[in-house]
């Protein structure tokens, strides 16, 4: 056993619930899980890695997700400038880009490149890169698209999309649902329906961590896939609806419903990109396609607790096939909760390796990856404790530095 105290879900169950003053009994009513379940998440016996169990156990003991998975530590500190730069870009939001700055202003074709650049940096992860940008890119955005052209709005709902993703991804959600709503606003006056579709995916998104919420998440991706679906021809358009359909599915699963017909709907829209033109809009999805909609079939597997499934998808999907990055990290991450699952903690261990490689930034900010990290440490041998696995805990925040 390591012998460093960590840190784990179950702990901040067990405080909270002293806190409410119920017991453990109490809080399985409230749940639907067994009080033995619920004995063995607060001793650390078990780890918490399904987000249907978090929402549960949040909404039993009216908290966040981020109350229970400490997704407000801010651990990794190379992500702190991109902390740093949230009170600015809170500002950018709420003024609307109406604030002191004496810049020159961006042209569209510098704003458009700009939000490209800003765009490659959020999906390979690198979120100290990205922070300190937007809220530039928020006010320059704002400033063209007052009295612009349909250009200029879409340019400001992407700005605004990607920011919202950002704030997301580092834990922000009433930010980053405040900058979601600016994308929907502006994709009002937009030429296409790509960023509606894009804000709307990432409405239900940032839904789906609120406990209570599913119902209202569903709503919104079915919803969006089925209005825009039979408009969708650029390939822009396929990609945002396609990832409104995909949010369809995995919501599904965690609302514990068949996932399986929405998937094979955005299996079928991504086999329509490549005889699909690129379209105007600057609002894409470019991580949607075949290989994509395999890695949301892995998740959903996970999120059923079907590892043996999950293991049999990544088999047949080449993670060379997705997008560097984010999305590789992903794919090798859901591979490590598979093989925990399971418990072959090497194979695990490996898996989660190649996903920090693949973007390092952003699995170690992951709670998921936090609470496996830290039950894998509890049940290793010294050697392994030691070694490779020791040493990702103390980067993920799991034991102190």
């Amino acid at each position: 056993m390591y012998d460093e105290p960590d840190t784990f879900i179950g702990q901040r169950v067990r405080q909270i619930r002293a806190r409410r003053g119920i017991s453990q009994q109490v809080l399985a009513d409230r749940s639907g899980l067994s009080r033995s379940v619920i004995a063995k998440y607060e001793a650390g016996l078990r780890p918490v890695d399904s987000r249907r169990t978090l929402l549960a156990l949040a909404q039993a003991l009216g908290c966040t997700l981020g109350d229970l998975t400490g997704s407000d530590d801010r651990i990794d500190p190379s992500t702190s400038a991109f902390h740093r730069t949230v009170p600015a870009i809170e500002t950018a939001l709420w003024t609307q880009g109406n604030l002191t700055d004496t810049r020159p202003p961006r042209t569209l074709d510098e704003l458009s490149k700009a939000v490209e650049d800003a765009s490659r940096l959020r999906h390979a992860g690198d979120y100290a890169a990205l922070g300190p940008l937007l809220s530039d890119l928020l006010t320059d955005a704002y400033r063209l698209a007052d009295g612009g052209s349909a250009q200029a709005w879409d340019l400001l709902a992407t700005a605004a999309y990607g920011v919202s993703s950002a704030l997301r991804q580092r834990g922000y959600d009433a930010l980053a649902w405040t900058a979601v709503q600016e994308s929907e606003r502006a994709a009002a006056h937009a030429d296409s329906l790509a960023p509606l579709a894009a804000a709307q995916y990432l409405k239900s998104q940032i839904l789906t961590a609120r406990p209570g919420a599913l119902t209202a998440a569903l709503m919104v991706a079915n919803g969006t896939a089925d209005r825009l679906t039979p408009d969708a021809s650029t390939r822009g358009e396929l990609e945002t609806v396609g990832m409104a359909r995909l949010q369809a599915g995995f919501t599904k699963t965690l609302a514990g419903g068949d996932a399986q017909p929405h998937l094979d709907e955005a299996a079928e829209l991504a086999g329509r990109l490549s005889d699909s033109q690129p379209g105007r809009s600057t609002a894409r999805n470019r991580t949607f396609g075949p290989a994509n909609v395999a890695l949301w079939q892995l998740s959903s597997a996970i999120e059923r607790r079907e590892p043996a499934v999950a293991l049999r998808i990544a088999e047949t999907l080449d993670p060379g096939n997705l997008p560097s990055g984010v999305r590789h990290a992903q794919f090798f991450v859901e591979v490590g909760r598979a093989h925990a699952m399971k418990r072959d903690h090497r194979a695990a261990l490996h898996a989660l390796l190649r996903g920090e490689h693949a973007a390092p930034q952003h699995v170690r900010g992951l709670a998921p990856v936090r609470e496996l990290v830290g039950a894998m440490l509890r049940e290793a041998r010294r050697d392994l404790a030691t070694g490779e696995l020791g040493k990702l805990a103390k980067r993920v925040g799991v034991v102190p530095v």
